[in-house]
């Protein structure tokens, strides 16, 4: 697959293109271009031949090919590097098997993932061609304390994304999730390793819910997960998504290994889903119940009931009521908020 993606660069220039102008661009015979369009094609791309005139590029699969996402993205070091698979069971259990000879910003990106997982052990529905699924693989140069405050971050990243994308912006549900109109668009889960209080790698785990309908999900999350297009009323370009989240994800991380994670924090607490808000959070050893009034500055959540304070680092949150008024809607009509991108 040595040149797919020049080759399909080079049918995209031009409405024809003969088979011999391709082998002399590609410098490769004109057996090997007619194989390759044969690949191409297989891989769910629309190419006509004309016997005078050449090869028409009629259309594009929906695929989230490295050498399609690799043209609009603006990294310097995030994605550079993508493992991209039709299928697999997790894409965060490829990341750790590969995690150790690959470099930084590496992206693993599938199609569908058999077994996703989100937090607390959760599986996580991950259908073929609707979603965006990755894992991306970081040596961050912080400490093990700092990595709630990567979730935030990730997620952060994420709202500006689709705000950038589709003109609205999806809540942060603190440790790690976004929400729109009481619905959960999407999740991160990440894994680390290290020792003697040092991180050598993290796994950032993102799976996010693109073009799905309300019908494409299992009946038990019919009413409460979402997507982007149930959203927005629309199909969503996922090329286009994951590209400016991977942008504005390195924007941030680069931010905050030079001067801290204050301006991700600050977006979690104005773009809140959790604050505010009477709360459940379970961290597995204790169940707190009463106002979520803070996240502190190590990405803690300060939960506040009989006039006390409890700082909760990790957990489960759950509203206490079903009110819909739990969640905050934010409309992009409340002009009297300050846009913070």
């Amino acid at each position: 697959m040595l040149h797919l993606g020049t080759l399909v660069d080079l049918l995209a220039a031009a409405p024809y293109v003969s088979g011999e102008d391709l082998a002399e661009q590609l410098g490769v015979t004109r057996t090997a271009v007619w194989k390759q369009v044969g690949i191409l094609r297989k891989l769910g791309y629309q190419i006509t031949a004309h016997p005078r005139r050449g090869y028409h590029l009629v259309g594009r699969p929906d695929k989230l090919y490295p050498w399609e996402v690799r043209k609009d993205l603006a990294t310097q070091r995030i994605g550079k590097t993508i493992e991209y698979y039709d299928e697999l069971p997790s894409t965060n259990r490829r990341a750790k098997e590969i995690v150790g000879t690959v470099p930084e910003g590496t992206v693993v990106l599938a199609e569908t993932q058999l077994n996703g997982r989100g937090r607390l052990g959760r599986s996580w529905f991950s259908p073929p061609g609707t979603g965006i699924w990755l894992s991306l693989i970081l040596h961050p140069s912080f400490s093990p304390v700092e990595l709630p405050k990567l979730n935030l971050l990730a997620a952060a990243a994420l709202s500006r994304a689709v705000h950038t994308t589709l003109g609205f912006r999806p809540l942060v549900k603190w440790p790690n999730d976004l929400y729109y109109q009481d619905r959960k668009l999407s999740g991160i889960l990440t894994e680390a390793g290290g020792e003697l209080g040092r991180l050598e790698y993290v796994i950032l785990g993102v799976g996010i819910n693109v073009n799905q309908k309300n019908s494409d999900f299992p009946a038990e999350l019919r009413t409460k997960a979402g997507s982007l297009r149930m959203m927005s009323g629309r199909l969503v370009d996922r090329r286009q998504l994951f590209c400016g989240f991977l942008q504005i994800f390195e924007e941030e991380y680069f931010y905050a290994l030079a001067q801290g994670f204050e301006r991700s924090l600050a977006y979690c607490r104005e773009y809140t889903a959790t604050l505010g808000r009477p709360v459940e959070v379970d961290n597995g050893q204790r169940v707190y119940r009463g106002k979520a009034v803070a996240i502190a500055e190590d990405g803690a959540l300060i939960i506040e009931a009989g006039g006390e304070r409890s700082r909760v680092v990790a957990g489960d949150v759950q509203p206490l009521t079903d009110h819909c008024s739990c969640w905050k809607e934010e409309s992009d009509e409340l002009a009297t908020k300050t846009e913070a991108d």
